[in-house]
């Protein structure tokens, strides 16, 4: 209990900084999943309220803590850089990740670890605490805000080999991952000041009807996912950009009309609600029940 009252109080913080804000830069360092999280309807969503995202993601796919530190550290350029500005979304092709982390002075800067390792808090080591001083080092930024993704469980179908070492169980996974998550979360006390609960969301919303059906016959969901374990295009990738954005600002997008086209605004409610639910209690799955 004293750890999540730590972590309340430190996204309390984070979320007054942000609404100050008009013009938030956020750089996500991270693989597939940050693909899914932030490369589309985040910038919208601020839109609406009148906050413009500069969204960075320095993407390599399958790529965990510890490989981002290797690439780091012989100054690899491997990573893509894939940027949102002004709602265009741009890929700027393979840079290093110094190069990356000085392109712009980035107010948020995220980790995450890699999805079939990320219950497994062993693996955070010492990958995190290595990025975590070289990004302070780089920083333009000298109040940059460094925060943690949670990421999400596999569909209970999942074929992704990763899924053994959750003895291919769902809600295990999704335990471990929270689990990691705040252990890392308590490690780094004094250097990452928020957590994206994603996982959360997306389990919230796997108690509603978004987890069999989307409103579009034309896009496979397995339980908000697309292949048993990226998010499905649509609804998937919007409560994750729903949930980014609330940590981020404060503003729940409850009631928000933007939305995937393919979404009904009752499907969309949903999802706004699955998100809010996961920033308002982080580390445990919070049953949605929509209003008849």
């Amino acid at each position: 209990m004293k750890r999540f009252l730590i972590l309340l109080c430190s996204i309390s913080l984070v979320i007054a900084s942000a609404m100050a804000q008009t013009t938030i830069r956020v750089l996500a360092i991270g693989n597939s999943f940050s693909e899914d999280a932030v490369e589309q309807y985040l910038w919208e969503l601020g839109q609406e309220a009148g906050i413009e995202f500069i969204i960075g993601n320095a993407y390599r796919g399958g790529w965990s803590l510890s490989a981002h530190w290797k690439d780091a550290s012989t100054r690899a350029a491997d990573t893509e850089f894939r940027k949102v500005v002004g709602g265009k979304r741009t890929n700027l092709g393979k840079r290093t990740l110094r190069d990356i982390i000085t392109d712009e002075p980035w107010d948020v800067i995220t980790f995450q670890q890699v999805s079939q390792e990320a219950g497994r808090p062993d693996s955070y080591e010492p990958g995190l605490s290595l990025m975590i001083g070289y990004v302070r080092a780089l920083a333009l930024s000298d109040s940059v805000r460094l925060g943690f993704h949670q990421t999400w469980a596999y569909a209970q179908d999942s074929s992704h080999g990763g899924f053994a070492n959750y003895d291919r169980n769902q809600f295990l996974m999704y335990s471990s991952i929270t689990n990691a998550v705040e252990e890392a979360m308590h490690n780094h006390r004094g250097d990452l000041s928020f957590y994206i609960p994603s996982g959360t969301a997306i389990q919230n919303a796997r108690t509603t009807s978004l987890a069999d059906s989307n409103g579009d016959n034309t896009v496979v969901n397995r339980e908000l996912t697309r292949d048993g374990f990226h998010l499905n295009y649509t609804v998937g990738r919007y409560i994750a950009a729903c949930t980014w954005f609330e940590t981020l600002t404060g503003y729940s997008t409850v009631g928000f009309k933007t939305r995937p086209k393919a979404l009904t605004p009752a499907q969309a409610a949903l999802a706004q609600m699955s998100a809010h639910a996961a920033v308002l209690v982080p580390m445990a799955v919070t049953p949605i029940v929509a209003d008849k």
